[in-house]
């Protein structure tokens, strides 16, 4: 009887998995967070992540006009993304910026050595005024037609900062 139960199981189980889409359940979507650079020199954003035990940084360096992934921390699942809640998508990538044990971190933006400006957190809706990677109104949404695979990923747009020449101060 153990046999047959173990068998009906694994029957049960097999079923199930037919009826069971992988995109929808073994994989992670997202929108890819990527900075642009709308000014008319070349930018370095650096990323000052804080936590417990130390400081580290990361650097992304923008030609004047163009746009780069950036990659600061890794990627975040986002459950409103095929439904396309712009609200819970810029929310929760912008809100990996803030480890939520309050501390956050900061980012600097340079042009060469000279530091132009520094956006510290946490992240909040901060109205169309104020241009910050923590401001959640600073981001807009790029949805690509159909969803990009990679790997285990599906990424169904992007979300954009834009760097203008009113943050260097031109």
């Amino acid at each position: 009887m153990k046999k047959l139960t173990m068998h009906f199981t694994a029957i049960l189980i097999g079923l199930s998995m037919l009826n069971c889409d992988p995109e929808e359940s073994f994989y992670i979507d997202f929108y890819q967070r990527v900075f642009e650079n709308a000014a008319n020199v070349d930018v370095t954003i650096v990323y000052h992540s804080l936590d417990s035990t130390d400081e580290k940084s990361d650097t992304l360096r923008l030609k004047a006009n163009t746009k780069m992934a950036a990659n600061f921390t890794s990627s975040v699942s986002s459950d409103g993304v095929k439904e396309g809640n712009s609200k819970v998508i810029i929310e929760r990538n912008v809100g990996i910026y803030y480890d939520h044990i309050n501390n956050y971190g900061k980012f600097e933006l340079f042009v060469g050595d000279e530091l132009k400006k520094e956006w510290i957190g946490p992240p909040s809706y901060l109205g169309n005024e104020l241009n910050s990677p923590y401001n959640y109104d600073s981001w807009s949404i790029l949805k690509y037609d159909k969803p990009i695979r990679d790997g285990d990923y599906f990424m169904y747009g992007a979300i954009v900062f834009t760097v203008s020449n009113e943050d260097i101060g031109n």
